[in-house]
């Protein structure tokens, strides 16, 4: 684990030796089973995840997961990767044989993180039992300066005039006292304002949704500067997505099978995410013996549609499957949605 620093300096690298295969026991532990070999490969890791602990932001740490094959035949590494870019896997063993151990080096470059975080490693191997496996790490990435939350997600707004504010923490964590100025927002459709809660020390951050709002998902870089020079600049990332007036999900109808044994039932929900009384006609498919019913909710926001499709229906190989419908609603007179069976994909 590592120690913590007092300030982000030069990145630096750490590596923890790995587990012996003989070292079992403790949180997030597997302990190895037995020493007697099981018929063909078989893939062990004596340690899963792996908590850095508390990381200054933007150095890069490492550790090497130790791999045991318990198997009577040899363990073939295959594939090694990382959730995110920002984990990297090195040269890992890709052969053990049976009883033997290696390792799987994986580094995390932490320049892009504030804050706990938590990144996966899929590893992909001969083991006919186990051919995925999943390693995890951790880390706390500590700055001089902490912004409790550096993504500031909305809630879905419904109404093109809503007006929403969510707040944000600012805390400096080292000695002395931190000005925080030139506040700024490169999309109108959001508006930030700072005040100042212990001088110097800590400060909200509110950012506030200005309408009107288009429908879809909007972004914004919110910057400030600080007299740290190590933090020199702040910066916090604030998401809204305004939804559709009506709203069709899901976007296509997935057939498992080309024939179906039992009847299977198939859900669409329409959404009124706007004032007015919605209203829904000429719901069909373009297929014979599909079944649809509708089932609106009392204050008639949400529609549940059911397409019940028979035993022994089959899905066409060729040609297009579709449901379809209208509403009384000027921004979604019609909809389709695909039907889809997936060995056509």
């Amino acid at each position: 684990m590592l120690a913590v620093c007092g300030a982000a300096a030069a990145a630096f690298l750490v590596i923890v030796p790995p587990v012996p295969a003989a070292s079992v026991g403790g949180p997030g532990t597997t302990a190895v089973s037995s020493l007697a070999l099981v018929p063909g490969p078989r893939i062990e890791f004596p340690i899963s995840k792996h908590d850095f602990g508390s990381v200054g932001k933007g150095q890069t740490v490492r550790y090497d997961f130790a791999v045991r094959n318990s198997g009577g035949a040899a363990l073939e590494i295959l594939d090694v990767r990382p959730s995110c870019g920002c984990t990297t896997a090195a040269q890992w063993t890709k052969k053990i044989e049976p009883g033997g151990t290696g390792t799987i080096p994986i580094q995390l470059e932490t320049a892009q993180f504030a804050g706990p975080i938590t990144k996966t490693i899929a590893v992909t191997s001969n083991d006919p039992a186990r051919q995925m496996a999943v390693l995890e790490i951790a880390a706390t990435i500590w700055t001089p300066i902490q912004i409790a939350s550096p993504v500031v997600v909305f809630p879905a707004l419904t109404q093109l005039n809503q007006v929403v504010s969510r707040t944000v923490t600012i805390r400096n964590q080292v000695e002395g006292q931190v000005v925080i100025s030139d506040l700024k927002s490169d999309q109108p459709l959001f508006r930030p304002e700072l005040r100042e809660v212990v001088p110097g020390r800590e400060f909200e951050l509110t950012v506030t949704t200005v309408p009107p709002f288009p429908v879809g998902t909007h972004t914004a870089r919110i910057t400030m500067k600080s007299s740290n020079p190590e933090m020199p600049e702040l910066a916090v990332q604030a998401v809204a997505t305004v939804l559709p007036a009506v709203q069709v999900a899901p976007t296509e109808i997935m057939l498992t099978s080309v024939k179906l044994a039992a009847a299977e039932k198939k859900y669409i929900v329409v959404l009124n995410h706007r004032a007015g009384d919605l209203r829904l006609s000429e719901l069909k498919t373009n297929l014979d013996g599909v079944d649809v019913s509708t089932n609106p909710s009392p204050d008639r926001k949400q529609f549940t549609v059911t397409l019940t499709f028979p035993a022994g229906f089959e899905a066409r190989t060729n040609g297009r499957m579709l449901f379809s419908g209208k509403t009384n609603h000027p921004e979604l007179p019609a909809f389709e949605v695909p039907i889809v069976y997936v060995g056509n994909r």
